[in-house]
This record gives C-alpha cells, structure tokens and sequence, in this order.
C-alpha cells in the first residue's frame, strides 16, 4: 500500500489554507459587496490551486458550490453556475446551500443540479438576452448605476382604453417581484421611476401591465419568465436615462443599509418588532400570493387580509325617527253605522272610523238597548246618507314613528337586525279596539340591510338597501264634512274619518351610510311601507337615524 509523503501532506494542507482565504474574501467580502467578478476570479483561482488532489473533495465542492452561487447570484451565467453545482454535487453529495445566502433562484439552480447530477435531463437553455415584445412601445434604459432610479418611460397604441399601467421589477437579491405605477405623460405616453433603493449592482428586471376600468390586465410588455433587462453597475453610466422631457434622476445616498432579502442579510432580530404587512389590498389584482398584503392570491385577486378591519364593531345600536305619507282609498258615508241596536260597526268596508276633536268615536254607539246619544253627541240616525262623509281618496300624512335599533354585521357589508318602537299620531278611538280593527301604537320590525362598496362599513360614505318585515300600526286620519238633519233642519260638521290599515306590513328602501368615525354613523334613507291584514294601505317616507358601534 503507497501512502502520501510528509512533504506531499504538508504542501496539501498549506494549498487548502490558501484555497479557504480565498473563499473566504471571495464570499464575505467581494460577493456581499457585489463585487461579483472580483468574488468569481477569487474563487476561480482556488479551484486552480486546488487541481484534481491537492485539497479534500469536501473543499474542491464548497469551492464549486460557492462559484456557482457567485455566477447565478450576481446574473453572470446561470448554466455555468448550474454547472458548477452539478461539479460540487458529484465530488461531496452532501454539499448543501449557506442558509445566509440562500434565494428562491438559488434553490431552484440547485435543485436542477441535483436532476443533472443524478441524471436527470437538463433543463431548458437559456434565452439569448435580447428585450421581450409586447403591447407597448418601450426600449429599456441601456444602463444604470447603482442606487440611481431607473426610468420606465412606455406608450400605447392598441384599442383598450387603459386606466393604469404598472411595472413590477425584482432587483437584484430581490426574491418578490414589487410594483410600480406609472403616471400618464400625454396622450398615448406612460412613465415613472423603479426606486433607486432597489437598484443594487447586476442586474433590474420588470415586465409591464396595463388595465382597464374594471382593472382587467388588457396589456402587457414582457412577463416573469422574460423580463426587460437593465445592466446596473458601480460606476457612473456615460449617458444618463431619463424620461421624456425630464432631467436624469439623481443617485440616492448610501445608507450602509442592505437591500430586503439580499443574499447574505441576516433577517430581523426579535427585538425589531413585527414588520408592517406590505402588497395590494384585497381585491386588487394579483397572479403571485407575494404581491398581496394578505399574502394569498385566489383567481388573480387579493383576498383581505387576515384581521383587516378588525377595528369595525360587529354591534351596532341607535335611534331613529320615520314619517308616513300614505295612499288612502275613496268610500262614501265613511262615518255612517250599521242600522242595529248594538254593537254597530262602520257601513264603509273600507276600514274607516271617524272620531270627533278630542279623540271620541263618531258618531255615538249606542250601548245596549235602552240607551240614548248625549247631548251635543253625534246621532247615527241623523247623519244624512250619501251627501256627506265622503273621502275622495289620494295622499295624506300619516304616523310618525321614534325606534330603537340593533344590528349584528354579518360582514363589512351585510347587516341584520330588529327595529321596535312607538308610534305617533294614531287612531284614538276606542270603536276599532273593540271591533278588533286595530294595533297598539308600537313598531316590531326584522331588517336586512346591504351596503354597497368594499369594506362598505369601513368607509366614510357607502350607499344602502333595506328590506324588512313585521307588525304595526298604520293610521292615517283626513279631514270629512258630515251632514245631520234632525227634523227639517241640516247640520254640518267637521271630523275626522281614520284609515286603518295593516298591522303586518313590508317595507323596502335605500340610502346613504355616512360614518362619523370607526364607531358612528348617520343613517339616511327613503322606505316605502306595504301595510296589509285589516286593510292595505302603501306609504312612504324618510327614514333618519344615527348608530354607534360596540
């Protein structure tokens, strides 16, 4: 058995000492700094160094491993980093990815290098580097340097109307794709700027949307998988880009600080606190759950986010007051009774009773037989039949109805809930209450009300539909002349005949919702009422109340 010479062992272990500083600059210093050219020539030359025997294939494969992070992290080469990593995979098959330096581009190259190495077929080659095409006119900044925004100046010409267009770019060392909307410059222009503290040295990508009205995506420029391309370097560039019309953008200050899940960041410590959620709201369109602040994307929206709102009271109570203006049906001798002894009903099948002022029945039932109308009363027999107590029919002003309210939000647009209450302005005779005609002067109500918009309830103005069903009364009281003749002489007189309708009614309407704060509300609104069972009867009318949340 040969066995290595001490000599040999010893110019081995001082190879492998120079092959690890030299990873070690190349990886901590050069690659963090972006220096990528300078971190792969570093790296290049250990692996010369190292030969075929010189170091153990643990270090020859963390050297090819870290060249290929090099080549695909800096955008230099992908298929020779791949290539590389499949070198590493077969000389130390576990070899692994710094969990520092780790990215979604990263791990997918070394998962691919696995296949290869294994076998596997290659996967597809990569494209040539030219711009991609699309519905716009754009050409792409040549250049740009780092830290300086970079200009996205685009124009359209197609048949869609477009509302918003947008540029969503992912730096370097970026893993999320970010957006930025561009502002309109004329008539068919579009521009704006990708923000200099995601330009980092390498290279930008983006790709361009346009919406419509309706925030349906109707054009595009580019996509994820073949982006625009813009080269970002240290140095200066010799011909500055910049919008139309507009001086070149200034390069920002360098803060120190490194861009957000740039490969070799370390994420946030405990003690920084929970990052304030970022993305589109709910609703908005998206096609990656990264974009959205709920970080969930559901066929092309963003759903809300979780807890969004949470702020808006689930109960809500309040008050609120009501007027009736009603329809009232046409009948003659309103007030006229039933010729019988006792217990006389109205002659009128409409459900009229009249009253005199002050609220007692006219005219003057007789109690029982034996008993006779007092003075000053109005006498049945006297009232002169088919000239006198005659209402025409149409509008007349009804009750007036004060209510207390509770509402449960279902969501952030529908609520359901009760309305109950007393009501003004009623019947005040006591002949309906004994012929069973009437309905105590209360309001028992069952609500659903919709509120339109998103988040209605967490907006400051947001229209509203109501529908509803329940029990109360519907009184309405016009004006009639009657006639009594008592022997040859004719007498008239002024009451008031009382249309009783209902007491189960429905109600539909609509309005307003205006928030005062997170917690009140003013409620405005016009109901139409369709009251039934003893008679029918519609009306309508405002509807105003204020609500507090709990």
């Amino acid at each position: 058995m040969m066995t290595a010479s001490p000599d040999a062992s010893a110019q081995n272990a001082k190879v492998e000492g120079v092959a690890k500083a030299l990873q070690k600059k190349a990886m901590e210093e050069d690659y963090l700094a972006t220096e990528f050219p300078k971190a792969a020539d570093k790296l290049e030359k250990a692996i010369a160094a190292c030969g075929n025997d010189k170091c153990s294939p643990a270090i020859r494969a963390s050297l090819r491993r870290d060249l290929g992070v090099v080549q695909i992290g800096g955008q230099l080469d992908k298929e020779k980093g791949i290539g590389n990593f499949v070198e590493a995979i077969k000389l130390d098959p576990a070899v692994a990815l710094d969990p520092d330096l780790k990215t979604k581009d990263l791990d997918a190259a070394f998962a691919e290098a696995k296949k290869r190495a294994a076998g596997g077929a290659p996967a597809a080659p990569v494209g040539d580097g030219s711009q991609p095409a699309g519905d716009f006119t754009h050409t792409p900044a040549a250049e740009q340097q780092i830290r300086t925004p970079i200009p996205v100046y685009v124009e359209y010409s197609g048949e869609e109307q477009l509302a918003k267009v947008i540029a969503r770019y992912k730096g370097f060392g970026m893993t999320d794709w970010k957006t930025v909307e561009l502002k309109k410059m004329g008539d068919k222009g579009w521009g704006g700027l990708l923000p200099c503290a995601d330009v980092q040295q390498g290279t930008t990508q983006y790709y361009l949307q346009g919406f419509n009205a309706q925030n349906d995506p109707v054009a595009t420029g580019g996509d994820r998988n073949n982006p625009y391309k813009v080269p970002v370097k240290r140095e200066a560039v010799a011909d500055p880009p910049h919008l139309p019309n507009v001086s070149p953008p200034t390069q920002c200050a360098d803060t120190g600080d490194c861009p957000p899940n740039f490969p070799g960041c370390k994420k946030a410590g405990p003690l920084t606190g929970p990052a304030e959620p970022t993305g589109k709201d709910g609703g908005e369109f998206c096609e990656e759950d990264s974009e959205c602040r709920s970080k969930e994307c559901k066929e092309n929206k963003c759903t809300e986010p979780e807890g969004a709102h949470k702020d808006i009271p689930k109960v809500w109570v309040g008050l609120s007051v009501g007027f009736d203006y009603a329809l009232v049906p046409s009948a003659d001798d309103v007030c006229k009774l039933k010729p019988t002894n006792q217990n006389q009903e109205p002659l009128n099948e409409q459900n009229y009773y009249c009253t005199e002022s002050g609220g007692a029945d006219y005219p003057y039932r007789l109690a029982g037989p034996g008993d006779v109308v007092p003075p000053g009363r109005g006498d049945n027999n006297a009232l002169v039949v088919g000239t006198s107590d005659k209402v025409s029919g149409g509008g007349a002003f009804g009750n007036i109805r004060v209510m207390a309210s509770i509402d449960y939000a279902l969501s952030l647009n529908m609520l359901l809930g009760l309305r109950f209450g007393y009501v003004i302005n009623a019947y005040p005779g006591q002949a309906g209450k004994d012929d069973g005609k009437t309905f105590p002067p209360i309001h028992l109500e069952l609500r659903g009300t919709y509120l339109f918009g998103k988040d209605a309830l967490a907006q400051k103005l947001a229209p509203y539909a109501m529908v509803g069903a329940g029990l109360s009364t519907f009184d309405t009281s016009v004006k009639v002349s009657v006639v009594e003749q008592v022997a040859a002489v004719k007498t008239a007189r002024d009451v008031d005949a009382w249309h009783i309708a209902g007491p189960a009614f429905m109600t539909f309407g609509g309005g307003a919702r205006v928030a005062f704060s997170a917690r009140a509300a003013l409620m405005a609104g016009l109901r139409v009422n369709l009251a039934f069972g003893n008679a029918f009867a519609p009306s309508a009318g405002p509807d105003l109340g204020i609500v507090f949340g709990f």
